[in-house]
């Protein structure tokens, strides 16, 4: 899907060609100053592992975030499909924690199997935001978390 190179872009603004798998979990920060709101945040960005047979490692993960990206590859069908299930057992955990939908590699458009229609429809019927990235590119990585900074701080200002 992405989720590593999403990171890897949106934190240190550098792109690989390929990864391999991330097993476990793994960690990134990044720091966004919000001059227009006088604030500035750090952002600890876990990358978990999606394979079900990691399904047992994530739950911990969930219990301190304030809110997640749920990111699926346009190329890839099943991974769109699997969104719902994400959303399923992150709200066993966390419910009602912010959160946004990432179609990643828009970049790769003449090998998109999930239109960008789709992606609205599915974010709209959850209630949420829906974002298309390219982490190769960098396309709208910075919009997408911005924006889920700024449904995490609206949570927590209510």
């Amino acid at each position: 899907m992405g989720k590593t190179s999403m990171v890897l872009q949106f934190c240190e603004r550098k792109f690989q060609e390929n990864y391999i798998m991330t097993i476990g979990s793994n960690f990134a920060v990044k720091e966004m100053d919000l001059p227009e709101i006088n604030t500035f945040v750090k952002l600890q960005i876990w990358d978990l592992a999606g394979q079900q047979h990691f399904s047992f490692v994530r739950p911990p993960f969930y219990r301190g975030a304030s809110g997640t990206v749920m990111v699926f590859d346009i190329t890839r069908r099943e991974s769109f499909q699997h969104i719902l299930d994400w959303k399923q057992e992150v709200d066993q955990v966390i419910p009602d924690k912010p959160f946004i939908i990432v179609g990643n590699k828009i970049d790769l458009a003449d090998e998109r199997v999930v239109s960008k229609h789709e992606g609205e429809e599915l974010a709209k019927s959850l209630g949420v935001l829906y974002y298309e990235t390219s982490a190769k590119t960098g396309e709208n990585l910075n919009v997408a978390f911005r924006k889920l900074v700024d449904e995490i701080l609206s949570k927590t200002n209510t």
